[in-house]
């Protein structure tokens, strides 16, 4: 994925988001620093697209829906 962000950014964002989301909707805490390590990916991805402003709403999505699983929570901090 990290290869094709110049080029394909709508598949980066995409494949990044499924992965992350499965994670983290499984609530294994002990597997969120892969969720992050995705949304990292989506996140590049979201800026070579110029889609800032969706990427910072599609955070606070997550931030809301998963606010109760602290630990994720504490490693999106600063983002």
């Amino acid at each position: 994925m990290d290869a094709v962000v110049a080029h394909r950014p709508e598949w980066v964002i995409r494949a990044a988001r499924r992965e992350a989301e499965r994670i983290v909707n499984a609530g294994k805490a002990r597997y969120y620093h892969h969720a992050v390590d995705w949304l990292a990916r989506a996140k590049a991805a979201y800026r070579v697209a110029g889609r800032e402003t969706e990427w910072r709403a599609y955070l606070g999505e997550i931030r809301e829906r998963h606010g109760r699983k602290y630990k994720l929570v504490g490693m999106l901090k600063g983002w």
